[in-house]
């Protein structure tokens, strides 16, 4: 999993826990996904849609605590397909701007904004590698509540099992061991009883309040994690029936991935639906 979502994971679970009285002490900026970032801020679009930034919030403290002040209720997250003509969103995941919208949604009662960041490069040569100032600005105002995936996490995190369990064979049937056995990890950490212990952001749910179901998915995502650049499962070349099967396989995994990150981080909202 990218540190671009996995940091909107994080925001969303660590802002549902805060609402509901479980604050996530040293979240920032001590958290893994806070690791290479100089400055994570939120900002204003006004109007919207426009690139004029007015600042709401120096932090993710600051940012979670203001929008509990203004009566949020819980978080969401999104993701929202924004394939263009010739690359799909999983054929562009591992670039800037690539893979399609990450979304949080500020839930209040009756209406959401939502918020989407920007990772600009601040200093390359910085001493302590943090390099990424990021700023994540409110989009939409006053919109309708975005629906919740009628699934569920227990039928998303089969569809994913079996998506997983179909890429495998592929892998294994085109001799790629390095990506059958990153498939293979994430099939186990679905049945792990400690799934985030042996994956990179360890700490993205450290005490938060999400179902084992939810921290199987979120082990399993980093794990399987293979859409990246030069080098990566989006990489490879086939020909023919295997081109197609890869294709269709490929295709199905990032999107189910997708959805199965978004539902593990709001099985946290305790809210109400």
């Amino acid at each position: 999993m990218q540190t671009t979502i996995a940091q909107a994971v994080a925001l969303t679970i660590y802002g549902n826990n805060f609402i509901q009285g479980y604050p996530w002490e040293d979240f920032w900026p001590a958290a893994t996904v806070f690791r290479f970032c100089k400055h994570v801020a939120f900002a204003i679009l006004d109007p919207p849609g426009t690139a004029i930034e007015s600042a709401f919030a120096a932090d993710p403290a600051q940012w979670i605590t203001k929008l509990r002040d203004e009566t949020v209720i819980g978080l969401r997250l999104h993701h929202v397909a924004r394939s263009e003509a010739g690359s799909s969103d999983r054929e562009s995941a591992g670039f800037a701007g690539g893979g399609g919208r990450w979304l949080i949604e500020s839930v209040r009662n009756a209406t959401s904004d939502f918020w989407e960041a920007r990772w600009r490069v601040q200093n390359q040569n910085d001493p302590d590698r943090k390099v990424w100032d990021i700023i994540y600005c409110r989009v939409a105002k006053d919109r309708a509540r975005a629906l919740p995936d009628g699934r569920g996490i227990g039928a998303l995190r089969r569809e994913l099992e079996n998506a997983l369990l179909r890429i495998e064979g592929f892998a294994n049937q085109q001799k790629l061991e390095v990506f059958a056995k990153s498939f293979r990890c994430g099939i186990e950490l679905l049945h792990a009883d400690d799934p985030l212990s042996s994956v990179h952001h360890s700490d993205l749910a450290r005490g938060a309040l999400l179902p084992l179901e939810a921290r199987q998915i979120l082990g399993a995502a980093q794990a399987a994690w293979v859409f990246g650049g030069m080098g990566s499962w989006n990489d490879l070349g086939f020909e023919g029936i295997a081109l197609d099967e890869y294709t269709a396989l490929s295709d199905q995994l990032f999107s189910l991935i997708n959805q199965a990150i978004c539902e593990a981080a709001n099985s946290g909202f305790r809210a109400g639906t």
